[in-house]
């Protein structure tokens, strides 16, 4: 049988399929704006108006809230990428032979003391 010509009365369900473009918020470009003005001791809802009128974006304050807010998080949290380029190997230099490698020092022998950790008498 071929299930593709069967139809039991349910809608058909679509298959998701990975790729496309990624979503980016239309306020992401605006994050250094809305970092000043809260610098600045603005409100949520002053900067939202801000955005309004003088960068032509409209959201309500609770949307710029919200995506700060995420935006902070997503900040905090390490990326694979960037960590890839934080944990690439450093050049070690190769050592002359005009330089002798120094002897490690011997540690002094410190004297054992009988106090116990906690000064306490037993």
């Amino acid at each position: 049988m071929n299930p593709e010509i069967i139809n039991d009365g349910q809608p058909a369900k679509h298959k998701r399929s990975g790729g496309g473009r990624a979503f980016h918020s239309r306020i992401e470009s605006f994050v250094d704006f809305i970092r000043e003005q809260r610098q600045q001791r603005k409100t949520w809802q002053e900067i939202a108006t801000l955005l309004r009128t003088e960068k032509g974006c409209s959201i309500t304050f609770q949307g710029l809230h919200q995506f700060y807010r995420r935006y902070l998080k997503r900040q905090a949290r390490p990326h694979w990428e960037s960590e890839a380029v934080m944990a690439q190997p450093t050049t070690v230099k190769p050592e002359t032979p005009d330089q002798k490698p120094t002897p490690a020092t011997t540690p002094t022998a410190t004297k054992p003391t009988n106090q116990y950790r906690f000064n306490t008498d037993i």
